[in-house]
This record gives C-alpha cells, structure tokens and sequence, in this order.
C-alpha cells in the first residue's frame, strides 16, 4: 500500500515556517538591541560627524607615510619636535596609553603612534621608534604642519616649550576620519579607556554626512543662424 506524502510535505513547510520565523525574530531583536544602545559617551571630546583626513605630507625613517598608512588602524596623533620637551612628553603619554591597553591584544595590534612636527630628525627618531614598534615619528614642511594642524583642529594651541601640560592627542578611525580629541589635561589612563569604548563599539561612531551628488548642467545650444 502506497503511503501518502502529505505528512512529508505537512512537516517541510512547518520547518521552513519554523525557519522563517527563526530568522525573522533575530533581525527584530538585533534592530531592537541597535535602537536602544546607550549613547556611545567618552571622557574626551567626540566629533558629530567626524572629520574626513585630507591627503597627508609626511616622511618616516622607512619613507614617505600617506594617509593610506592609517587606514585599518586605531591612530593616535600628537605634535611636538622629538628633539623639545613637549616631543618627550607626547611620546611618553602615548606609550603609556598604549601599555593600559596592552590587555586589548586586537586593540594593541591595530594601535598606531604618531608624533608629528616640522623637525627632520631621522637618528633621534629611529631612538625612540626603538622603545615600541607602533611607534612613528614623522615630519614635514612648515607650511604643511601648520595645514595639517589646522584641518585637525589643533591650530596654535598646543603647550608652550616650558609648560608642564602634555600635547593633546587625536584619535584617527580605521577609515581615515578625526573622530575624537583629548586635551592635554586628561589622564592618559582616561583615556585608554576611552579607546577601548571606541573599539569596541566602532558601529556607534557618528557617521560622515554624504555629500550631496553634483548635478550635471546642460550644456547651451549654439545660436542658431538666422536665415
């Protein structure tokens, strides 16, 4: 006798039906979980919307260093000559930052140092390149510094040569964009762990504005000649 088929068929759409709704209850509750995420907060100053880095100018001991070097990195940027004071305490502060998230072992992969200034010192530099690999000092022209600094938000306000306070940093996203600053009075243990909010919760960063697409104009028909 010939079994029917109609239990088989009955059970497979209830499965497909069960797989559906599966589906259907995960997208719900992963769009649930989004929407009401606690507001990403930091101790520095987080940029609504982030800054879009321009093309950079910058020399290393290996070369040139583009804007194309920050790209899938966490970057921190700070300015000061290696060979002045401010230099050493930028330097300082962004090893110890580095060391407070040295239990992040992605985070710490992915880190990037920075020191920045108009100063072309290459064997001072490769010194303190020595003291971590994450490490870079770089350097460019006067004018270039004085562009970059003011496409940062930086301009002049760094320390004077005899103060105490440590340079302000700027934290580079892994697609290129300015997304947060820290003054030179915030404790480099602040912010470790503002970085490490930040690395983990790359999604709640804000999002750049589009620009708005250019609309191609007509071009003018030539007169026409009288006849």
């Amino acid at each position: 006798m010939r079994r029917s088929s109609r239990p088989y068929i009955s059970r497979l759409i209830m499965a497909i039906a069960a797989i559906g709704l599966f589906l259907i209850g995960y997208q719900w509750g992963n769009q649930f979980q989004h929407a009401h995420q606690t507001p990403l907060r930091i101790d520095g100053v987080l940029l609504r919307p982030p800054l879009e880095l321009p093309e950079l100018d910058l020399q290393s001991t290996q070369g040139p260093f583009s804007r194309d070097e920050l790209e899938q990195h966490w970057s921190l940027i700070a300015f000061g000559s290696p060979g002045s004071a401010v230099g050493h305490r930028g330097v300082s502060r962004l090893i110890e930052i580095a060391n407070r998230v040295a239990d992040q072992s992605e985070l710490r992969q992915r880190l990037l140092l920075l020191l920045i200034s108009a100063d072309d010192a290459p064997t001072l530099a490769r010194d303190f390149e020595q003291l971590t690999p994450s490490l870079r000092v770089l350097s460019t022209s006067e004018q270039s510094l004085a562009r970059l600094k003011e496409d940062l938000g930086a301009g002049q306000s760094g320390p004077a040569e005899g103060a105490e306070l440590a340079p302000p940093l700027f934290l580079i996203d892994p697609e290129a964009r300015l997304v947060a600053l820290f003054s030179g009075a915030q404790p480099a243990a602040s912010i470790a762990e503002d970085l490490k909010r930040l690395s983990e919760r790359p999604d709640a960063l804000p999002s750049a504005p589009q620009r708005p697409a250019e609309v191609p104009t007509a071009e003018p028909e030539p007169p026409q000649a009288d006849d």
